[in-house]
C-alpha cells in the first residue's frame, strides 16, 4: 500500500513592525492574529477529513523592501494560500482599519468571518503575480522603522 502524503494549507499572518511601541506590535494585529488562531483550531478537525494539515505561520515586516518581497498592501494581512485578507486604512494617519468581506464592511473579523476566510482560501485557485502597490499606510511605519536604523555599521 502506497503511503499517502497529506496536503498542506499555508496560512500566514503578516503584520508591519511598529516602531513606536517598544515590542513593535500593535493591539489591533495581536487581536485579530487571537482570532485566527482560534478560527485555525476551530477547523483543524474539517481538514483532517481531506487530508489537509494547516500550517499557521506569522511573519513581521521590517522594510520596505521585505513588504515588496513578501507582496503585502496593508498590515495586517492574512495570507490563506493564494488569498489575501487585509483592511484598508481610510486615511493614510487613521489607525481605523476597514476590513470588507462577502460586500459588508466591517471594523473586525470575527472567528466566523476567518474560518470563512480559511475555507475560501483552501479553494482559491493559483493566480497570476502582479505587483502590488504598499498602502501609504504602512509606508510610514516603515519609513520610521529604515530611518531609526544607524549607518555607522554596528549593530
Amino acid at each position: 500500500m502506497e503511503a499517502q502524503t497529506k496536503n498542506v494549507l499555508k496560512v500566514e499572518f503578516i503584520q508591519v513592525e511598529m516602531p513606536a511601541n517598544a515590542d513593535g506590535s500593535c493591539s489591533a494585529c495581536d487581536t485579530i492574529q487571537g482570532k485566527l488562531v482560534s478560527a485555525v483550531q476551530a477547523v483543524q478537525k474539517l481538514f483532517d477529513n481531506l487530508d489537509c494539515e494547516i500550517f499557521l505561520k506569522s511573519t513581521t515586516i521590517r522594510t520596505v523592501q521585505e513588504a515588496e518581497k513578501v507582496q503585502i498592501v496593508a498590515s495586517p494581512t492574512i495570507r490563506v494560500g493564494n488569498l489575501d485578507f487585509h483592511p484598508h486604512h481610510p486615511t493614510d494617519n487613521s489607525e481605523k482599519r476597514e476590513w470588507t468581506w462577502k460586500g459588508a464592511t466591517i471594523a473586525e473579523p470575527d472567528k466566523k468571518t476567518l474560518i470563512e476566510v480559511l475555507l475560501r482560501g483552501y479553494f482559491e485557485p493559483q493566480k497570476e503575480h502582479e505587483k502590488k502597490e504598499l498602502s501609504p499606510y504602512i509606508l510610514k511605519y516603515l519609513d520610521e522603522s529604515e530611518q531609526t536604523k544607524s549607518d555607522c555599521g554596528c549593530s
